[in-house]
């Protein structure tokens, strides 16, 4: 796999870059977890093993990829404000 980058920090959430292909994360408790729902494994915020949290089908073009921070942004704003 080649290197991974942060191509963009959003409060919890992380715009990996990869390639010229991109992917979402979440960064808590110190580590960075896919969007995959579900039970989920972290791996350190080092972004060296990526490969154990991403499939080649979560790196995706980047205006998907906007799409999906953006989404994720969206539900986690919408559960702060009912835990209100």
């Amino acid at each position: 796999m080649a290197d991974v980058t942060v191509a963009m920090e959003r409060d919890n959430y992380l715009l990996l870059a990869r390639d010229g292909r991109f992917a979402v994360a979440e960064r808590r408790n110190d580590l960075i977890y896919n969007l995959h729902g579900g039970v989920r494994d972290g791996i350190n915020p080092n972004l060296a093993d990526a490969a154990q949290i991403f499939d080649e089908k979560d790196w995706v073009d980047e205006l998907t990829a906007r799409a999906a921070l953006n989404d994720a942004m969206a539900a986690w704003m919408h559960l702060a404000e009912c835990m209100r």
